[in-house]
Formats: structure tokens, C-alpha cells, sequence
């Protein structure tokens, strides 16, 4: 499975919780979000500690890369969602998750197969021209078209260029991008 369930897992994060986000009060989400990044922690502590957890087990050893902190990405996932929703509000951290999951998860599947050639790193024009269409395409169901395409084409920026962990970034750079442009627009 390696790469591809890995980003499969990615792209359902973001999207399914962006859709649990909306469905939620502000309260509400402000509790699954955190319930999640301290469920994450306490999973990777025991990962880390040699415990090993049923069934989740089996499913990090098939999505978590060799040598990697487990869980890292949850976690990062979690903790850009929860500072989004504390600064931006429920519908900028729907927007921000469905980019980074959509965009990364895209970007690294096209780019793994049919990157040729490199920006930064190992990220590849190819994957980051195909993640940002794909989190557009998919955005463009939350926010005006327009939006979600500067929203997606910043996002890819940010997703190829930017040294740390993307899983934060990306969706910080979404919600500052999109409120940026809601000034005056009044879409939110």
C-alpha cells in the first residue's frame, strides 16, 4: 500500500473533518478538534513507548513512513485546524483543511509518478500544479470559484516552497489568504 494509502488517509483527514467541522457549533468543533490532536498525542506516546495498539497498529505500520515520528502528521493536521478555528472560525478551517488534504495528497500521488521537474526539494511543478487544480476544483464547493483558485495557487506555493511541516502551513497560509480576500467581499 505504502505511498498511496499514506496520502489516501491524508486527503480523508482533511476532508472528512472539514465536513464534521461545518456540521458542528463553533463549541463543538472547538472540542472534536481538540479531542483529536490530544487522542493523536496520547496514540503517538504509545507508539513511541512500544505499546502496541490494536488494530490502529496495523494501520500506521501500512501509513506512517519509515522512520518518521508517528502520527507527526495527525497531530500537525490538528493543531493547524485548531489555530485556524481559534483565529479564523469554523468555515476558514474547513476551507484550510480540505486545501491542505486535497492539495498535498494530490501534489505528492502526481508527483511521485509523473514529476519531472523539481521546484524545491522533491516537490515537482508537476504534483504542485495538479494539487493546487485539485484542492480549486474541490474548494470551489465551499467558497466562489475565484477564491478557491487564488486560495489553491497560494496554497501551492506554500505546500512547495515552505521548509517546515506542510500539514500546518498550508492550511494557516489558506486562512490567511482567504480572509485576506474576504475583506470586502463579504463571502463569509
Amino acid at each position: 500500500m505504502g505511498e498511496t494509502f499514506r496520502q489516501t488517509v491524508h486527503l480523508l483527514m482533511g476532508v472528512l473533518g472539514a465536513a464534521v467541522i461545518l456540521r458542528l457549533d463553533d463549541r463543538w468543533a472547538f472540542i472534536f478538534v481538540s479531542a483529536a490532536l490530544v487522542l493523536q498525542f496520547l496514540v503517538c506516546d504509545a507508539f513511541t513507548r512500544g505499546y502496541d495498539v490494536p488494530v490502529l497498529s496495523r494501520v500506521m505500520d501500512e501509513s506512517e513512513r519509515t522512520g518518521k515520528v508517528p502520527l507527526k502528521g495527525g497531530i500537525a493536521y490538528a493543531a493547524g485546524a485548531l489555530f485556524c478555528l481559534a483565529v479564523f472560525g469554523r468555515e476558514y478551517t474547513a476551507v484550510g483543511l480540505v486545501t491542505v488534504g486535497v492539495l498535498d495528497s494530490v501534489a505528492t500521488v502526481v508527483g511521485l509518478r509523473f514529476g519531472r521537474h523539481t521546484l524545491v526539494g522533491s516537490k515537482s511543478l508537476e504534483g504542485t500544479v495538479a494539487g493546487a487544480v485539485a484542492a480549486a476544483l474541490a474548494l470551489s464547493f465551499l467558497i466562489p470559484w475565484w477564491a478557491a483558485a487564488v486560495v489553491a495557487g497560494v496554497a501551492g506555493v506554500i505546500e512547495a516552497c515552505f521548509p517546515l511541516d506542510d500539514n500546518v502551513a498550508v492550511q494557516v497560509g489558506a486562512c490567511v489568504t482567504l480572509a485576506l480576500m474576504a475583506v470586502g467581499t463579504g463571502f463569509f
